[in-house]
């Protein structure tokens, strides 16, 4: 196919004159059709289709843990930090003055001053002398007994002086359950109510 060099006309081969602008068709001023070469973009764009598949893939390598922990409701995993627990001090409590070994061996005879007297108390701290645990209790048996025979007193007052008498003997008596579970527990704690008292210390 002969191509007009005048107009850009495209003619058959067999052609002498252009049926456009009847220009004469010479060698000089025809050529030869070349099929168009389609033009490729100097920045091709990946297909959006592409792009998700290339994104799942890197997805699949590296995955996003933090979007997997929103869409199940968990949070990340944390190393837990332990802390050694606070143990409030309470300067009543003698127990850690005291050889556990001691505590283990004359619990028994530790409560026999409360379950009893003090005088009870005297009898067994001279069998057990040696022992620092049952002296403790035998002291608190001793200002228990004081507080008693002071709570007796009251009884002279007619009355008024009776109800604090029962009151009183009714404290007294917590106060004396609460010493025989504390030698139990194998504890060395100073009495309530009774240590706030000053000439009972």
């Amino acid at each position: 196919m002969k191509i007009c060099a005048n107009c850009g006309a495209q003619l058959p081969d067999d052609a002498a004159f252009c049926n456009n602008c009847g220009s004469a068709l010479t060698d000089g001023n025809t050529g030869s059709a070349s099929p168009e070469t389609p033009a490729v973009p100097l920045n091709p764009v990946t297909p959006v289709a592409d792009q998700a598949v290339q994104g799942d893939q890197q997805a699949v390598g590296q995955p996003n843990l933090q979007q997997n922990y929103q869409q199940y409701g968990q949070a990340p995993y944390q190393q837990p930090q332990y802390q050694q627990p606070y143990m409030a001090y309470d300067p009543n409590d003698h127990t850690s003055e005291f050889d556990p070994q001691d505590i283990a061996e004359n619990r028994l005879f530790a409560v026999l001053p409360y379950l009893f007297s003090s005088l009870m108390g005297i009898i067994v701290g001279i069998y057990l002398k040696d022992s620092a645990f049952v002296k403790f209790h035998i002291r608190n048996s001793i200002r228990l007994d004081i507080a008693v025979i002071l709570t007796l007193l009251l009884c002279i007052i007619p009355f008024l002086g009776w109800i604090a008498a029962a009151i009183c003997g009714l404290v007294l008596s917590v106060v004396k359950i609460i010493a025989i579970v504390w030698v139990f527990q194998g504890k060395a704690k100073d009495l309530p109510i009774i240590s706030a008292i000053g000439f009972l210390k």
